[in-house]
């Protein structure tokens, strides 16, 4: 996949497969982008994102303006027998972030992790990343985008609402949570809650059960996934809303 848009600062931002050259740059953009985390170990690490290309290389994208990585995406294809939509945690979900578990027959994209630069938020990263995360699904004819989405700012206002209420209020337009938003606009719809889905003192441990469905979804009826999928062909991208990041 290697495709290039405008971003809101009329610099070209190219969005491409990840290739090995590219970990050590992935490694440092992730601690970039989660600095809060990196003492609880859930943070990108050489090996996860090795295994992450010899399982599923084309789920693994960069996003790149004037040569630099500024953001990334990471995905997996959850296996056919997991309930995509049922309680889980981010460890859980991606086998301790390795993406063993990785299944081609599978009908649901996993979106393990979105990141980009605090340098880049605001323009336009984001949007584009979450646009070639649609184009991916569409390509490989799945069903949906999954994600566990960080509550980025409930920790401030969690002694005196549940994380139910604080989502509420975010659809409401009453509060705002940047990372919520952003996937909002990005076309999903929060379908519950997850408690303990990630050790993350900013979300206190909470994230959103968060899902996208791909209008263009046929149920296979027959024949391999690879002939199903290659039968459906490539759909133009989609551009979102603009986003926080």
């Amino acid at each position: 996949m290697d495709m290039t848009m405008s971003s809101p600062n009329d610099t070209e931002l190219q969005i491409r497969t990840v290739t090995t050259a590219d970990i050590p740059h992935l490694v440092a953009l992730n601690c970039a982008a989660y600095p809060d985390l990196i003492q609880d170990e859930v943070v990108w690490t050489a090996p996860q994102l090795q295994s992450h290309l010899v399982v599923f290389p084309e789920g693994q994208l960069l996003a790149e303006e004037q040569r630099r990585a500024v953001g990334a995406i990471s995905t997996l294809i959850l296996h056919r027998d997991i309930d995509p939509l049922a309680p889980h945690t981010w460890l859980g979900v991606t086998d301790n972030g390795t993406f063993v578990r990785h299944d081609p027959g599978g009908d649901t994209l996993y979106l393990a992790d979105i990141y980009v630069h605090p340098e880049c938020w605001g323009r336009g990263v984001g949007r584009a990343l979450y646009a070639a995360l649609r184009d991916l699904c569409k390509r490989l004819g799945l069903r949906r985008v999954v994600a566990g989405g960080r509550l980025w700012s409930y920790g401030d206002v969690a002694h005196t609402m549940s994380p139910e209420s604080y989502v509420a209020g975010v659809q409401r337009g009453e509060l705002s949570d940047q990372v919520l938003v952003s996937q909002l606009r990005a076309g999903f719809s929060v379908r519950g809650i997850l408690p303990g889905y990630l050790h993350d003192w900013r979300s206190r441990h909470f994230a959103t059960l968060l899902e996208w469905q791909n209008p263009d979804y046929v149920a296979r009826s027959s024949g391999s996934s690879k002939e199903l999928r290659r039968g459906i062909g490539s759909q133009k991208n989609d551009a979102g809303l603009d986003t926080e990041q």
